[in-house]
């Protein structure tokens, strides 16, 4: 969504995306009210962790402008939670590479 007509048009993306055109910055607006909206900061985590996979810019805007405030939803306590619960918030996989392991594979 945060490609603009002219972008979308250059890349050959246009008629693949929503629409509807957003910045960033309202993109990280409507991402940080959702957050806010969100009593537990577990949900909070999720929602974090699945903006985390699918666009790392806006996840890191996101954490950056508002560090005091999600610093401890992205670190302790709340990761020591998520961690006790994995099982129970499982959403994708995420890449782990052991490099001795590697050669074996391919």
């Amino acid at each position: 969504m945060a490609f603009s007509l002219t972008e979308r048009q250059y890349l050959g993306i246009h008629g693949l995306l929503p629409p509807a055109f957003m910045t960033q910055e309202q993109q990280a607006y409507r991402v940080m009210s959702r957050i806010r909206e969100e009593p537990d900061n577990l949900q909070k985590y999720i929602i974090l962790d699945e903006l985390q996979c699918r666009t790392e810019k806006l996840f890191y805007r996101v954490l950056c402008e508002n560090v005091k405030e999600l610093m401890p939803i992205v670190y302790t306590p709340t990761v020591g939670l998520a961690c006790q619960k994995f099982g129970f918030i499982y959403r994708h996989p995420k890449s782990v590479l052991h490099l001795s392991a590697i050669f074996l594979v391919l």
